[in-house]
């Protein structure tokens, strides 16, 4: 049996091994069942402080958890992410939100706090996210470190949160406190990527313009408030390979930005088909019973890309129900699997966890109605002239 606990935090018992547990209730009874039934131990955790003490005292190596379950609808579901990845040690345990009905909110706000995957309450879908980490390589990293990514900002938290994202895709991430420390380490071998927080009190934008002034070449990405966004953006007009992303969206956008900045077309590769999108979707595999849950990452005129640690396999035909950019109504799709990835550190990773869809038929004229809201989200973001945006699909494996 697995030794590595299973953490299920939220009032209740403290503990459980294998199918020995005490009857549970709603949404938790659910995922205790699903842990009992591949002869896992569980300790149930009645609140924030406990998850706190309780990494406190895996430092052991190899008993970390095996994965923390927690329940969404309220601030817990954050906090608790946030304590997780407060420890270097924990930075490959995945953190779930239960939640039956998970809004796009809820999605974005686990996300934005390091977690994972927003799991509904049901056996099936708790099974279909724990049996793929028993087979995983417990700390496996990719094979590939010779590119780095420096991330620079005040806030420990968000440069683990982010740092993450990256050394999931393959990247080495060393970490700064202050962005003139990025300007001095830059230009260094091996450096392919700046990220700094924009933050009260310095002229981020300077820090650019110095790295560009000492001759690097490196991307450089600042991560803004919503209200600093227009003006950040405009600074940086003119500044060959920099941009600016908002930093109350996913951690995953600046790994977008980052692949979109480091095409060979450089800025231009504004231009590409496929764009950032994020909204709930509910899918199942063609003739299943019952739904999955999980969230749009990017979309083009055919094909999108769904973030989920429950992936669905490749050749797989799919029913996808979502809301289309502006759109007035919601929309059921078919499409086929093209490729997956499933959680962890991979060498060529350039998405999170989820599967990339072909759409190939929609309900009563729905594909008609995505392809439509589809040109008038790329017109926005990419202005009108989208008829010479390059056909390139969502669904093809993003490296």
């Amino acid at each position: 049996m697995n030794q590595r606990p299973v953490f299920v935090v939220g009032a209740g018992s403290r503990s459980s091994r294998g199918g020995e547990g005490v009857p549970e209730s709603g949404r938790i009874q659910e995922v205790t069942a699903a842990i009992a039934e591949l002869g896992l131990h569980w300790e149930r955790l009645p609140d924030l402080a406990a998850l706190r003490d309780a990494l406190e005292g895996e430092e052991k190596p190899g008993r970390e958890p095996l994965a923390v379950f927690v329940p969404a609808g309220g601030k817990l579901l954050s906090d608790a992410c946030l304590a997780l990845r407060a420890h270097a040690r924990f930075a490959q345990v995945p953190a779930f939100g239960i939640a039956a009905n998970p809004d796009d909110l809820t999605f974005v706000d686990l996300f934005q706090s390091g977690g994972d995957d927003l799991v509904p309450p049901l056996r099936s879908s708790v099974l279909r996210r724990l049996r793929p980490l028993l087979t995983r390589a417990a700390g496996e990293p990719p094979s590939r470190r010779a590119a780095t990514v420096i991330i620079a900002g005040s806030d420990r938290i968000w440069r683990s949160v982010l740092g993450r994202t990256f050394w999931n895709g393959g990247l080495s991430v060393r970490f700064a406190d202050d962005p003139a420390q990025c300007v001095a380490d830059g230009g260094a071998e091996g450096v392919r990527l700046v990220v700094v927080l924009d933050e009260e009190g310095r002229s981020t934008v300077d820090y650019v313009r110095k790295a560009r002034a000492a001759g690097q070449t490196a991307p450089w990405i600042v991560v803004a408030p919503p209200r600093r966004l227009r003006e950040v953006s405009a600074e940086l007009r003119g500044i060959e390979k920099a941009a600016v992303t908002d930093a109350f969206a996913p951690p995953e956008n600046v790994l977008f930005l980052a692949n979109e900045l480091g095409r060979p077309r450089g800025e231009d590769a504004r231009a590409s088909a496929r764009l950032l999108f994020g909204t709930r979707v509910s899918f199942r595999v063609a003739g299943r019973e019952t739904d999955e849950v999980g969230f749009t990452y990017n979309m083009s005129a055919g094909g999108l890309y769904v973030r989920t640690a429950a992936p669905v396999d490749p050749g797989d035909d799919v029913w996808l129900e979502l809301w289309p950019p502006r759109s007035e109504r919601r929309v059921r799709l078919v499409g086929r699997v093209a490729w997956r990835r499933h959680l962890g550190p991979n060498d060529f990773a350039t998405v999170p966890a989820g599967f990339g869809v072909q759409l190939t038929d929609g309900l009563g004229g729905d594909l008609d109605r995505w392809k439509a809201g589809y040109r008038a989200y790329a017109a926005q973001i990419l202005g009108p002239n989208t008829s010479a945006i390059p056909q390139e699909d969502a669904c093809k494996p993003q490296r």
